[in-house]
């Protein structure tokens, strides 16, 4: 049984990792739920009675994954049993590979098509739509348990669009490929018209972890729940979120109220909540707290809550004057707050808002280091094969890498094996040395990474165009890294191809980070601060239905990122939408309402 030491968890984080019943947790941010959930999965992992079951852990993004299942082998637990994953990984391992022949669509075999290949069939087929100005960022479906529905908010667009995806569809169809709405589509199908399948994995199953569940898709509840509800409810879970981050409603993301998750899975939900926020200050925590849309108390509860933090807000700088604004504000933290620029996050609304901001502020700061948006220069489709080789060919050998490693590895030999190659005598441990005993003298990332890659065919006796996936995924890997590239070279990255840069994708955050407030949930820093917080982002000019509460969620996660400081800006003088909006709107209305008293700064 696994065993913690004293005083390592607070009493709620240990009510809900002993509660023997299935589990609805609300955790507030900064409450330690990884830590509870790392310490529920090692607890479950632990009680399980035969070598043939697993539990189960569904992520919403890779990243967490990898967290969770490092953090769960450093506590020296066994994860032979343990599968964790997104819920696209979930249903392509445990449905549609093993049972893809009870579908009439994918049973004579399917692949899945990669983000840049579905990119460039969506462009060439709204080519002839340019004058309705229809693009390829309007081309979003929502698969649903009944079918697919569109996500462009321009309703005068959809029978364009329903033109532009009957043919997308068509086209995928004939090429056998499907992609990732289809994954969910395929997999609840196959779950809907063959109990016997959910049957079998209830039993497979006795433990179910949902992180995140205020992301979760309608189609993903339903999947989820067609293996729950079955085999007299034996299977438990734990469904664990806050409703007050629900930030991808936009997606189809949504916090199913507790009444229907308990409808839908048949059985009842215990009701527990993480309260204690351990990462902010108090005058943070009360900052943020205005922001709530979903009432539940959140009290502060670490070492630093009594540090006096500085939090402002700016709606006069005007956007031609932002870098010089932001610059003054990463080195006020640095050189008078002691912050390191490390725990600095530079956030806003949209990726359009900050793919120039990094180039401009390293000109600007020339000392400091950026982490910064599409930066990256080549392909991160996390599901191409030879993006996961690029994780050990761009990493090196040291401690505290060699668990991460040693995992990567393991993934590229099932993924070999699953691709046809012969891996039966090559451990992780030998592929890893293997990669480690490579030299190459490339200064050129793309060219690095080719020749890693053929030198490991070469170590492994692949020969490429035998094996017609790995051959796919190689074409396309350096198709979209070599566009990828020269799209930042003509935005004035001129050195970004070069081997260094490829490397520090990989690393340890390092430097000042830029990114946009959905890409910093689930992050914390010690400063935070907000940009292009405007009437038309926040809430999105688009959101006409809950753009009130949709804003609130936005700026609650903003804000409850911070652990000490906290810098607000609405810029003026930004032109919003051409379309949509005048040029110099407000700040978005909630930063007006709240009279909160503001520090002063020099």
């Amino acid at each position: 049984m696994f065993i913690w030491e004293k005083d390592s968890i607070n009493k709620e984080q240990e009510n809900a990792i002993l509660e023997e019943s299935s589990v609805l947790l609300i955790a507030c941010p900064g409450s330690g739920k990884t830590r509870t959930l790392t310490f529920k999965i090692a607890y479950e992992l632990s009680r399980l009675k035969s070598d043939r079951v697993f539990v189960i852990a569904i992520t919403y993004t890779n990243r967490a994954s990898d967290e969770i299942k490092e953090r769960v082998e450093l506590l020296g637990v066994d994860t032979t049993q343990l599968w964790i994953g997104t819920i696209h990984s979930f249903c392509m391992e445990w449905i549609l590979k093993p049972y893809h022949l009870y579908s009439e669509r994918l049973k004579t075999g399917y692949k899945v098509i990669n983000s840049f290949d579905s990119e460039n069939i969506l462009n060439e087929l709204c080519e002839p739509y340019k004058k309705e100005k229809i693009s390829y960022y309007d081309c979003g479906i929502l698969a649903k348990t009944d079918d697919f529905y569109l996500t462009c908010p321009d309703t005068k667009k959809h029978d364009s669009l329903k033109k532009i995806l009957g043919e997308y569809f068509a086209i995928l169809e004939k090429n056998r490929q499907i992609d990732f709405e289809q994954i969910l589509f395929y997999a609840y199908e196959i779950l809907r018209s063959k109990p016997v399948v959910a049957n079998i994995l209830s039993k497979l199953f006795p433990f179910i972890l949902i992180d995140e569940y205020q992301d979760t898709k309608e189609i993903q509840y339903h999947i989820i729940s067609k293996i729950l509800s079955v085999n007299n409810c034996n299977s438990k879970t734990l469904i664990v979120g806050d409703p007050n981050q629900s930030i991808y409603e936009s997606l189809g993301g949504f916090p199913m109220p507790k009444n229907e998750l308990e409808k839908l899975l048949g059985f009842e939900l215990t009701p527990l909540t993480l309260d204690k926020n351990y990462r902010s200050s108090s005058a943070i925590i009360n900052y943020f707290d205005y922001y709530k849309t979903f009432e539940t108390p959140i009290v502060a509860f670490g070492y630093g809550k009594d540090y006096r933090s500085t939090i402002t807000f700016n709606s006069v700088v005007s956007v031609d004057d932002l870098i010089e604004e932001l610059a003054h504000l990463i080195l006020y933290n640095i050189e008078k707050a002691g912050i390191s620029p490390n725990e600095i996050c530079i956030t806003a609304p949209q990726w359009i808002h900050i793919a120039s901001i990094t180039r401009k502020l390293i000109i600007r700061l020339p000392d400091l280091s950026f982490d910064g948006p599409g930066m990256a220069p080549f392909s991160r489709d996390i599901d191409n094969f030879w993006f996961k080789v690029s994780r050990v060919a761009l990493t090196e050998p040291s401690p505290f890498m060699y668990v991460r490693r040693l995992r990567w590895s393991n993934e590229i030999l099932n993924e070999l094996g699953n691709a046809g190659v012969d891996v039966s005598n090559i451990g992780s441990k030998n592929f890893l040395r293997i990669c480690n005993s490579l030299e190459i003298n490339e200064k050129e990332g793309l060219s690095y990474l080719r020749t890693f890659f053929n030198k490991i065919c070469e170590k492994l006796k692949i020969t490429l165009r035998n094996f017609p996936v790995l051959n796919e995924h190689f074409n396309s890997f350096f198709a979209s890294s070599e566009s990828r590239i020269q799209r930042l070279i003509d935005e004035g990255n001129p050195y970004i191809g070069d081997i260094e840069n490829f490397r520090k994708v990989f690393r340890q955050r390092d430097g000042i980070t830029v990114s946009t407030i959905h890409g910093t949930k689930g992050e914390e820093y010690d400063t935070v601060i907000g940009f292009a917080l405007l009437d038309g982002f926040v809430p999105h000019f688009s959101d006409k239905i809950n753009g009130t509460a949709n804003s609130k969620k936005m700026l609650y996660v903003l804000a409850s990122r911070a652990r000490k400081n906290l810098h607000l800006i609405s810029e003026k003088h930004r032109q919003v939408h051409a379309y949509h909006a005048p040029e110099g709107k407000l700040p978005t209305s909630h930063l007006l309402d709240y009279k909160y008293k503001y520090t002063i700064m020099e």
